[in-house]
């Protein structure tokens, strides 16, 4: 296959009249290369920079430029610069929950609804439970069993609240053990939302909580021992069962935004 010839005829590469190249400012460039030392793992978390005079040296710039850079970063949330400290800037890899809360602040401005969160979720965790099931390690199965053991201890204490965040992170962890780690940034990043919600509708419908409690850690044992025979498609039958019979206990059809600022 011919390639296809860019060049204007006077040896310049022709983009377009429409393209316009933009050349990074120096701090730009600065950032992103002590960026991808901190997403590769090269500078920890707690990690201090060098000083500002030998990266200045190194990079062979003006400290106003290093400021620059350092201001980038520290948007990104990928460094703490202490004013006035000896110690300078620290890294501070990416983390979920620097995406997690404006996340939630997104999904509220524009003007999602509960139920749009549940049916996510359903959707998401169906996909993992046939992948589970298929690959149903002793491990996996252990870190499962591990979660119900201490649902159940939670409820037998009368720890209500400590039980409804264990439960939803029942959810997650039956993310994690399932294997997709994009999926897992996803659940991570609705965690903290996910949490709220619950705790804000259960609040409204205390009807019987114990005895709920009860039976969704039965629920959830069922769940695993379906995922451990292997059975992928009743073991997705049974999980969406739960999941729309757990979200019509706490009927809401409002916005995440009612819901949690009402």
């Amino acid at each position: 296959m011919a390639k296809k010839d860019l060049s204007s005829g006077n040896g310049m590469i022709d983009l377009g009249q429409s393209e316009e190249l933009r050349v990074p400012k120096t701090a730009e460039i600065v950032a992103d290369r002590i960026r991808k030392r901190i997403i590769a793992g090269e500078l920890a978390e707690g990690d201090s920079l060098p000083p500002e005079g030998q990266l200045m040296e190194q990079f062979g710039i003006s400290r106003p430029t290093l400021r620059e850079a350092f201001r980038i970063l520290e948007t990104e949330r990928l460094i703490a610069v202490s004013r006035g400290s000896r110690t300078g800037a620290r890294v501070s890899p990416p983390q979920v929950s620097s995406v997690s809360r404006y996340a939630s602040y997104v999904l509220q401005s524009k003007g999602v609804r509960v139920p749009d969160i549940f049916e996510a979720r359903l959707a998401i965790e169906l996909f993992v439970v046939r992948r589970l099931s298929r690959d149903a390690s002793k491990a996996r199965i252990a870190r499962l069993r591990g979660e119900t053991n201490r649902l159940e201890a939670l409820n037998a204490a009368g720890e209500t609240r400590a039980f409804i965040v264990g439960l939803t992170e029942f959810h997650q962890v039956l993310v994690e053990v399932g294997g997709n780690q994009t999926l897992l940034f996803v659940m991570q990043m609705l965690q903290n939302l996910m949490q709220e919600v619950h705790l804000r509708l259960l609040t409204r419908h205390r009807e019987d909580s114990a005895g709920d409690a009860r039976k969704a850690v039965k629920s959830l044992d069922r769940l695993i021992d379906l995922i451990e025979a292997g059975d992928a498609e009743e073991a997705a039958r049974h999980w969406r069962l739960h999941l729309i019979n757990a979200n019509k206990k706490v009927p809401y059809e409002g916005t995440l935004l009612d819901l949690l600022n009402g």
